[in-house]
């Protein structure tokens, strides 16, 4: 990437990325507010919605800066706002990772489509040549973040961290020419986080960090550090997630069985099973120190049951059908969408069937929802959404068409 970078013929969400070095710079401000509008500013122009752009590339180089500096202030929403330009929104992903290898086949070609596009605009562009700068931006938003991973593993490994690592096989040593970086509330979760959708730079590496920050850290790092490790997929991760699922932390029990899952799928055993049904069927509110889908815990142990195999899918869909009721937003959406992947495996409800005609799964799914106000909300608000959900299943898309479907 160029030293020095016209952002003038670059664009984002809303235009030309000139305000992006401004907001960037604006980040080491003394002044609470103005920090969090050029956050703000950042987050809805280069990365709004987890759509990258051309202009988002360049500003990782400018964020890892900030990263690295102790003295800049808010570094853990730095962090936050680096992994989504690196993978967009997780819920696109998990329980799996950003499939990057099919995302630089898409990309092939835009290199020449992309300069057309910073010359003359949008206009005149294909659909197919669309695609390929979406493509071309959003692999090149990945690779700017993976340049920075030296940094973000030495983030994850806080300085007692470094020091358990230097009893063990010191491949931390070396890694980058930073010294041991002090901790800032958050910043260490935040690196193991994004450290995990990279698993094939260096993963031995990447490990011996999430490892260190596992032994050392609070619930909330320590679980992060096992999820990453999971996502990882490097030799010891089994080790890490084996002993998290034997923590007396619950969310350290947790990321044990949402990392086994990943790694050994229909292997894993009934203690992950039973962790992760023990989440995806529980009331629990989302955890606001956990990433992972906002830290809606108990809707990534219900995605992480499909990677246990069609064993479980009974107890999984009872677990998902006692969690609809209490939820409501996006944990709504990632519960009922896993609920209908298995009341409808063949695919949507026909057009024209009664609820009669429905089978069991299908007919207690409909009553659920029939009964139950909040998932069809956003905060007070329909959450259309999820009527879009249902209503690609075939199901009625409001909650009253559900009520007359259910008892005509």
């Amino acid at each position: 990437m160029p030293s020095t970078v016209d952002w003038s013929s670059l664009t984002h969400a809303y235009g030309t990325a000139e305000d992006v070095p401004r907001n960037i710079a604006a980040l080491r401000s003394d002044d609470a507010e103005v920090r969090y509008e050029a956050l703000g500013e950042l987050f809805n122009s280069i990365v709004h919605q987890g759509t990258r752009y051309p202009a988002s590339a360049y500003a990782v180089p400018l964020l890892l800066d900030l990263l690295a500096d102790p003295s800049v202030p808010d570094r853990a929403f730095i962090g936050q706002l680096v992994a989504l330009i690196a993978i967009g929104g997780d819920e696109a992903w998990l329980p799996e990772l950003l499939p990057i290898e099919d995302l630089r086949l898409e990309a092939i070609g835009g290199e020449e489509v992309m300069a057309r596009l910073l010359r003359e605009g949008w206009d005149g562009l294909s659909i197919d040549e669309a695609a390929k700068v979406d493509a071309l931006a959003e692999e090149r938003a990945y690779d700017a973040v993976a340049a920075g991973l030296p940094l973000l593993r030495r983030l994850a490994a806080r300085p007692a961290a470094v020091a358990f690592a230097a009893e063990g096989p010191n491949v931390l040593a070396g890694a980058t020419p930073l010294g041991a970086l002090p901790d800032d509330d958050g910043v260490a979760l935040v690196a193991a986080y994004t450290i995990g959708w990279f698993p094939d730079d260096d993963p031995d590496v990447s490990l011996a960090a999430l490892d260190a920050l596992a032994a050392v850290g609070d619930e909330a790092e320590t679980a992060a550090a096992v999820v990453a490790a999971g996502l990882l997929g490097a030799a010891g991760s089994e080790r890490m997630a084996a002993r998290a699922l034997v923590d007396e932390r619950p969310v350290v029990r947790w990321a044990g069985a949402i990392a086994a899952a990943k790694l050994d799928g229909p292997r894993s055993g009934d203690r992950v099973a039973a962790e992760l049904l023990h989440w995806a069927g529980g009331g629990s509110a989302p955890d606001v120190r956990m990433p992972y889908l906002d830290g809606d815990l108990a809707g990534y142990a219900a995605l992480a049951l499909r990677q246990l195999g069609r064993e479980h899918d009974t107890a999984a869909f009872n677990a998902f059908l006692a969690r609809l009721p209490q939820v409501q937003g996006s944990p709504a959406l990632t519960i009922a969408g896993e609920a209908l992947r298995l009341a409808c495996p063949h695919g949507p409800v026909h057009e024209g069937t009664s609820f009669a005609e429905l089978d069991d799964r299908q007919q207690r799914l409909a009553q659920v929802l029939a009964a139950a106000p909040g998932p069809w909300l956003w905060d007070d608000t329909r959450f259309g959404n999820f009527s879009m959900l249902l209503g690609e299943y075939g199901f009625p898309d409001s909650p009253e068409a559900m009520r007359e479907f259910v008892s005509p």
